[in-house]
């Protein structure tokens, strides 16, 4: 699930990354003007997958984020 405050507190400049580190989501809030090369070098350094990078749209990012989470309550 990604904070709120990610989602609400994006300023004109800032983009959302969208990680993955075993499993779980991480959410990087990059400016705008961020290389997607540093983004990527950054994360694989903590260990995490870059899923997608320089999000700005709300509902793409919350989309994103439902087709990653696991379906919870759901019949397994």
């Amino acid at each position: 699930m990604i904070p709120n405050h990610v989602l609400n507190d994006l300023g004109p400049d800032d983009r959302v990354a969208v990680l993955s580190r075993r499993g779980k989501l991480r959410f990087l809030v990059h400016g705008v003007d961020a290389p997607a090369a540093e983004i990527t070098a950054s994360a694989g350094r903590d260990g995490c997958e870059v899923l997608a990078t320089h999000m700005k749209d709300k509902t793409a990012i919350l989309e994103l984020v439902a087709d990653r989470e696991p379906d919870v309550g759901g019949e397994g």
